[in-house]
């Protein structure tokens, strides 16, 4: 053969081997990116699930709280709430992060469960307020309703941080971390 007409065919097999190559990584990269996007979209609506959750009952744990509702009206409310939560736990439980995501899938974790200990504890003070010895524990039924109301408060908050971690971008959460470790 010329080298004529060799040095075109090789020419093509290069460039046909490096338009190859480049698509190979730029479908590698996209499969990431719908990850990425899918593990936020669900971090989101698990975020969203559980803040429609605490929303109705911390008010009706802060009117119970000011005594302008008895604490008996809102005990199987609460355990609808606990047995929610507890659902929503499963679902992000079972959310695989992102390696960027790892740690705010851990706090999310961390606050939901947060969240289910201080609805335990605002049913504990429930169930002291309308138990047969309510008027002997009164005060320990208060303290138990209000120190589960403000750890309930904490923990959507945190909660909510931790959601807004996870939507931002993978860069940004690994330069925020690199900027709090300088």
């Amino acid at each position: 053969m010329e080298p004529g007409v060799i040095l075109p065919i090789a020419l093509a097999a290069i460039i046909a081997g490096a338009v190859g190559l480049f698509v190979q990584r730029a479908s590698g990269a996209l499969r990431v990116a719908r990850r990425v996007e899918q593990f936020q979209q669900e971090a989101a609506a698990i975020g969203m699930r559980v803040d429609t959750l605490l929303g109705p009952i911390l008010a009706r744990v802060d009117a119970v709280r000011r005594h302008e509702l008895d604490a008996g009206a809102i005990i199987d409310e609460l355990d609808g709430v606990i047995q929610g939560l507890d659902d929503e736990l499963g679902r992000a439980e079972e959310l695989a992060a992102p390696p960027a995501y790892a740690d705010s899938r851990r706090g999310m974790l961390s606050e939901i469960r947060h969240a289910q200990r201080a609805l335990a504890m605002v049913q504990h003070g429930c169930d002291l307020t309308v138990g047969p010895r309510a008027r002997s524990r009164s005060t320990e039924s208060q303290i138990s309703i209000k120190r589960g109301y403000l750890n309930l408060l904490h923990a959507r908050e945190a909660l909510a941080r931790h959601v807004q971690g996870m939507l931002a971008p993978a860069e940004t959460v690994e330069r925020a971390w690199r900027t709090f470790r300088v």
